[in-house]
């Protein structure tokens, strides 16, 4: 009876090890896996940023070279024909001439405009605030439709690198608005709340889910929506309306400016 008895204790506290191991190696198996998983994520967010780091200094580089190689000779073209033209007397030579000025400027203008979109070059010297507000103003005059900026926070101010993704984002939030929202107005309001910087993006149009749309949409625009909120760790949520679409960005504010 007691050799049974040895025998029944025995096998359980065998079995209870063996449970404890079991369960020792799925936690353990857990773990790694996560651990691995936050890896790979942490990863992928290096790189992102990495990518989009090497996107604004090639977008830098290309705008630069529109502007002074590209534009430079233009103008020296159109300099050269205006010489020539002040030189020729007969009248066909005349109206060629000045033809093919009228359609340098048109080049010249089109190539500013390009490297402008490029890297708008207020960012760097204006800063986030004036160069949403000029980009706006241009949306408007080239749409006819309503897009407006409030700034409630006369401190509210980006750094250099927040400022150019957080342009970038806006301006595929606007372009999407245009092709597919039938808006008749946009507005953005600008504030700070508790040292976030606070950007709020307001629409008339057709309404969608944003992270539905992630998750089926094959285009580029969300995508690169959601990637560019990602690199500099922004923070969206999509607020529920009665019409249209309202979308509050945060991300934390480093150098707010005071008056203290």
């Amino acid at each position: 009876m007691e050799g049974t008895n040895e025998i029944n204790a025995a096998f359980w506290i065998g079995t209870i090890i063996m449970l404890l191991f079991a369960f020792a190696l799925l936690f353990l198996a857990l773990f790694y896996k996560n651990y691995f998983s936050r890896m790979k994520r942490k990863e992928a967010d290096l790189l992102l940023k990495a990518s989009f780091k090497t996107e604004k200094v090639e977008r830098d580089r290309i705008a630069q070279d529109l502007h002074d190689c590209i534009g430079t000779d233009l103008y020296s073209l159109k300099n050269s024909i205006i010489y020539f033209l002040q030189g020729e007397k007969e009248q066909k030579y005349k109206v060629f001439f000045e033809e093919l000025i009228k359609g340098l400027d048109v080049t010249i203008e089109n190539t500013r405009q390009i490297s402008y979109k490029i890297m708008p070059p207020s960012l760097e010297i204006l800063g986030f605030v004036p160069t949403i507000i000029d980009f706006f103003k241009d949306l408007s005059l080239k749409t006819g439709l309503d897009f407006s900026v409030n700034i409630k926070d006369k401190h509210f101010d980006l750094d250099s690198n927040n400022s150019y993704e957080m342009y970038r984002v806006i301006q595929e939030f606007t372009t999407n608005m245009q092709k597919y929202g039938s808006i008749s107005k946009c507005s953005l309001v600008l504030y700070v709340e508790e040292n976030n910087a606070t950007i709020e993006i307001i629409d008339d149009g057709i309404p969608y889910d944003f992270k539905q749309l992630l998750k089926f949409s094959k285009g580029a625009g969300v995508k690169n929506i959601n990637g560019r909120l990602k690199a500099i760790n922004a923070k969206m949520e999509q607020q529920k309306v009665t019409k249209g679409n309202h979308f509050l960005i945060q991300l934390e504010l480093l150098n707010r400016k005071t008056n203290e």
